[in-house]
């Protein structure tokens, strides 16, 4: 993880991008309207039937700050290649910018610590959905560490392709979504209007396909 935090208070998100080089330039855009001040990456940019290395130079282009998702883990360790839409070969130079992608980063927002990671922490396969409940919930097993984390009041991540805003002790959740299938989306969160926007990523980006508030972290107990 970067020891360096940078402050932000509007934020693009790209969800799992798999190759989606068009829907990835329609979010690009949609964050340059909006005049985002950071780009953030929950990783799984590779393995898709797009165009990979236009994937990989808009990313580098637009500054994308990214994490490292478990298909580029799975790249790297050359395994899993046999998956439908596999990328079977970088550059080295594509290669080696990929390699450089961390498991996590940290950031500073105006309602306090911001993790971004794949699945839940540093687990790249940790999946955690809206009606993740009972036994597999618990077997989330660093969300609870999160939840304990004052330093961290926001998870931003992916993995599941399932958008969400999820409320827990300590713990805000938010899930980017996909850029693949059949709802592609990407996310703005304004820290300051409170505000999570997915975009619609079938037309232009700029029509929002849904639009919430976003809450603050649940109340810890209080120990007796």
């Amino acid at each position: 993880m970067s020891s360096a935090v940078r402050s932000v208070t509007r934020i693009g998100v790209l969800g799992d991008v798999h190759a989606e080089d068009v829907r990835l330039a329609r979010a690009l855009t949609a964050f340059a309207d909006a005049r985002v001040d950071a780009i953030l990456g929950v990783g799984d940019v590779l393995d898709g039937e797009g165009d990979v290395s236009r994937t990989l130079a808009l990313l580098r282009e637009k500054n994308v700050l990214l994490v490292a998702g478990n298909h580029e883990r799975w790249f790297l360790a050359d395994e899993m290649r046999s998956l439908p839409h596999a990328t079977l070969e970088l550059s080295t130079e594509e290669r080696a910018y990929v390699a450089t992608w961390p498991k996590a980063l940290d950031f500073e927002t105006p309602l306090g610590g911001l993790r971004l990671a794949h699945g839940i922490g540093e687990d790249d396969m940790a999946e955690l959905r809206p009606d993740t409940k009972g036994y597999a919930l618990q077997a989330v097993s660093c969300l609870r560490e999160l939840m304990l984390d004052p330093g961290v009041r926001y998870h931003v991540g992916g993995h599941t392709h399932e958008r969400m805003v999820r409320v827990f002790q300590g713990l805000v959740v938010v899930n980017a979504g996909t850029l693949e299938g059949d709802e592609p989306t990407a996310v703005i969160i304004d820290f300051e209007e409170r505000l999570v926007t997915f975009l619609d990523l079938d037309s232009d980006g700029r029509a929002p396909r849904e639009r919430l508030a976003l809450p603050e972290p649940a109340p810890l107990p209080v120990a007796s």
